[in-house]
């Protein structure tokens, strides 16, 4: 079954923009029961929120590969939860950029707002998440053949270096190493390892897991890119993974908890471009199995804010 009205970014930009606002509105305020926030909480949680949106909205349109895996990514309850604190835009941002990046090969005139879009992504990602520098990794992606190799890296790897840049601030300004190396933010009041501040219902972490695994099943059309590069792009993930668990290890006790999924999402982004296939021909028809991710966002829209009333 093919649905090519949803191939496009446009579709994945509306569905994620109707269905993850009312989600992100809704666990914005729930998670201080009781209490009041000021204008300026108010405000600036709101402008968190618009940025996140704003973000991923332009992520999934510029997206050649990965959209509904980058769908999956930002309509995921942890990532919405996270959208009105500084989570959220670190996650956007890391999505952006592996959406900049999706073309293969990455030719045609916007060839260079791409690689620039992306590098400062990455750049303000590192910048918050010192951890979280192996992202530069997807600067030197798609590989060149071997003829161009050596012009590529005179492109590219000046790009990766200036993403990475912001890693060393902390070294250089004592004052930001709270923050260096990804450290957890506090999580507050939260439900399970995804830090909710509703309970997930069963239902919706079932559908969740059935829309996240089906379509790595049925979803087998297009090109997978080179071995190459996903076990480069999947080893740029793991050395993420091993830095936050190594700053987790070495920070002070009596600091944030445990590290819980929201911390590791903005590291996501490099196996979707690592797993991501490529369109045969030039159709933007879409099957049904990736609609699943879609049909888990819906009902996410409808009961978590019918659940945040409750409490």
């Amino acid at each position: 079954m093919n649905l090519t009205f949803a191939g496009d970014g446009r579709f994945w930009a509306c569905a994620f923009l109707g269905l993850g606002l009312p989600v992100c509105l809704a666990l914005a305020w729930v998670g201080q029961p009781g209490e009041t926030p000021s204008a300026l909480d108010a405000f600036v949680r709101l402008a968190r929120i618009a940025a996140f949106l704003s973000l991923g909205v332009a992520a999934l349109a510029v997206a050649t590969r990965g959209r509904a895996a980058l769908f999956a990514l930002l309509c995921w309850p942890a990532s919405l939860a996270a959208a009105s604190g500084p989570d959220g835009l670190v996650l956007a941002l890391a999505a952006l950029a592996a959406a900049l990046l999706s073309p293969r090969p990455m030719t045609g005139r916007y060839r260079p707002a791409r690689l620039a879009g992306a590098t400062l992504a990455i750049a303000l990602v590192v910048l918050a998440r010192p951890a979280c520098a192996p992202l530069a990794g997807m600067l030197l992606v798609p590989f060149p053949p071997p003829g161009r190799l050596a012009r590529t890296c005179r492109e590219r790897l000046p790009l990766a270096a200036l993403a990475l840049l912001p890693a060393l601030l902390p070294a250089l300004l004592p004052a930001l190493s709270a923050a260096s190396l990804g450290t957890p933010h506090p999580a507050g009041a939260g439900h399970g390892p995804m830090a909710l501040p509703v309970p997930l219902p069963g239902f919706l972490s079932g559908l969740w897991a059935v829309a996240l695994l089906v379509p790595l099943v049925a979803l087998r059309r297009g090109p997978l890119p080179p071995r190459a590069e996903r076990l480069w792009l999947s080893g740029g993930a793991l050395l993420g993974l091993w830095l936050m668990v190594g700053a987790q290890a070495l920070a002070p006790a009596g600091g944030p908890g445990g590290l819980q999924i929201r911390d590791l999402l903005p590291l996501a982004p490099m196996p979707i471009l690592a797993f991501a296939r490529g369109r045969i021909g030039t159709a933007a028809a879409l099957r049904w199995p990736a609609l699943l991710v879609v049909l888990a966002a819906a009902l996410d829209a409808v009961a978590l804010p019918m659940i945040a009333l409750r409490l």
